[in-house]
């Protein structure tokens, strides 16, 4: 730029200099040869006036005396034939009339003309006048040494225009570097801003009016840092709300192309690469969601396969800009727990109508029954029956009371508690229904652990497994308890000899109301509930449960949790 800037002006300064100075001579050129003109006519006057007062014997001194004044004098006759000439042999010379000053003279009265003379090999001025007689009187002067493009005056011109070209390029070259290194700093700092370097600003003193471009330029650099961070800041904060929201959103143009995708929608769809840009057709291929963010329902619910079976509840809007329609963002909703919770609770109810109204319609029956019964062994084994079953019924209550109680998860009575103590409780609680069925109860325990918690929650977890284990293990059998410290983890084992699980029942057993032998659980007054106590309550200790189990061979659960030691 600074280059063609310099080459531009050195092009105008040099043809205007060409231009003005050639103007300027030929303006001087004019004013010279008019001003000669009017000098040869004053002279052609005073000669007209000499010859026509004075003999011809002076008069050829007289004008003789004019060769000094550099004036050429001429007096031709009626007839063309030179009569003097103080320039020149005038008898030698041709005749004069057809002279172009002499013919206008003897025309007009007067005649001039500028021409080149071949008698004396050089331009010249000429100014004729007529006499009455028809004689003519013509002055002349000669004009080469004023032409400026003639001989040493041409170098002088020429090397006068070369200084005065060179010293206006050299001032173009100065006055172009103040007007061009602020340009180029402000060129160079712009570039940096919109390489990011948004502290960047310029300094200019040099011009007043490029000095106030600066300080425009730098208040717009001002601006522009100001919004660029807080556009960045309002980025950062929509990019932190969407990667921490636990709904998926998508937002797409006109075309289905992704405008904005948040990482829980590209893990609902199992899509691990940045698709910005990019058909949303060709990442999912569901055709249910397809329809809904193209339809742009206002809420509906579908299901997906892949990656894993999801539950979506799927809300949209459109993305308008002024009146104009440029996109859609969809909301996913991923509803999985919450149907899996609404089936839970379904059957949750249904199967406590069901737990309920067994024992419920046994007492009734039994009652009804009672009115007409009058036997008294027969009345004592119905009395039986609806104590049996007013006491399951109650047993049942109170499990659902106990699961109510933990699941709203209340602030629990911490203390620090002895497990040996705990085992030992345990196992006094659950000898008498052992020794019944002669089966042989044993605990393992080494230190005296002890741990911070619920003490009352701990004791019913061991006790409701224990239980099971007595339940479901057949007359001669074993029960070991075993507590001892891994790796800061507390492990309580409780193992049994008795019927064990099946393979297809061991996902399902912390289920509540599930049963894995219906019909051996209710006549042994089980509600169903027990297992699913023990699994809420291991969570309660932050803590883990396995079980191992082969048919007929017993069942192993083993509890970890964690501890401070």
């Amino acid at each position: 730029m600074k280059k063609r800037i310099i080459l531009f002006t050195s092009i105008v300064i040099i043809f205007s200099l060409t231009v003005m100075s050639s103007f300027f001579f030929v303006i001087s050129n004019h004013r010279y040869i008019k001003t000669s003109k009017e000098i040869l006519k004053e002279y052609n006057e005073i000669v007209s006036i000499l010859i026509r007062n004075d003999n011809n014997a002076h008069l050829q001194e007289k004008l003789k005396s004019l060769d000094k004044s550099g004036v050429r004098v001429t007096y031709i006759n009626n007839k063309g034939n030179v009569i003097f000439d103080n320039y020149k042999y005038w008898k030698s010379m041709d005749n004069h009339s057809d002279r172009e000053e002499i013919i206008q003279a003897k025309k007009n009265g007067y005649g001039e003309s500028v021409r080149y003379s071949e008698a004396l090999k050089s331009n010249m001025i000429y100014y004729a006048s007529k006499f009455s007689n028809g004689s003519v009187v013509r002055t002349a002067i000669n004009i080469d040494n004023f032409n400026m493009f003639e001989g040493k005056n041409i170098i002088y011109y020429i090397i006068a225009l070369v200084l005065s070209i060179l010293i206006a390029i050299g001032l173009s070259v100065k006055i172009t570097n103040i007007i061009i290194d602020p340009l180029k700093e402000l060129e160079f700092i712009t570039s940096r801003i919109a390489n990011g370097e948004l502290n960047r600003r310029v300094t200019i003193r040099e011009i007043k009016e490029l000095a106030s471009v600066g300080e425009s330029f730098n208040h717009m650099a001002n601006r522009l840092e100001e919004t660029l961070e807080d556009s960045l800041d309002k980025k950062n904060k929509l990019e932190a709300i969407l990667k921490s929201m636990d709904s998926g959103i998508i937002a797409i143009d006109k075309n289905l192309k992704v405008i904005m995708i948040n990482p829980y929608a590209k893990k609902i769809f199992g899509i691990s690469e940045n698709i910005i840009g990019k058909k949303i057709t060709e990442y999912l291929n569901n055709k249910e969601v397809l329809r809904a963010i193209k339809e742009r329902v206002d809420y509906e619910e579908v299901s997906i396969d892949y990656p894993v079976y999801r539950n979506l509840r799927i809300k949209t809007a459109e993305i308008i800009n002024g009146y104009e329609h440029i996109g859609i963002v969809a909301v996913l909703y991923d509803i999985t727990n919450f149907k899996k919770l609404e089936n839970m609770r379904t059957q949750f109810v249904a199967n406590i109508s069901h737990e309920i109204k067994t024992p419920l319609t046994s007492i009734k029956g039994f009652a009804e029954t009672l009115k007409y019964v009058d036997d008294e062994e027969t009345r004592q084994k119905f009395l039986n029956i609806i104590n049996d079953e007013s006491d399951r019924l109650a047993r049942l209550i109170e499990d659902i009371l106990v699961l109510y109680d933990i699941e709203q998860k209340k602030d629990p009575v911490l203390e620090m508690f002895s497990i040996n103590e705990v085992i030992d409780n345990v196992y006094m609680l659950v000898m008498n229904e052992a020794n019944k069925k002669n089966i042989s109860i044993k605990t393992e325990y080494k230190d005296n652990i002890c741990i911070v918690g619920d003490k009352d929650k701990f004791k019913q977890m061991l006790l409701n497994i224990v239980y099971n284990g007595v339940k479901y293990t057949e007359e001669g059998g074993h029960i070991k308890i075993a507590s001892y410290i891994k790796n800061s983890n507390l492990i309580v084992k409780i193992s049994d000899t008795g019927i064990g699980i099946s393979k297809e029942d061991l996902p399902r057993i912390f289920e509540r109301f599930y049963r894995v032998d219906k019909a051996r659980s209710r006549a042994s007054g089980g509600t169903g509930l027990g297992l699913a106590i023990v699994k809420h309550i291991v969570n309660l200790f932050d803590g883990e449960i396995t079980v191992k189990s082969s048919l007929g061979k017993g069942t192993i659960f083993t509890i970890v949790i964690p501890i401070n030691i």
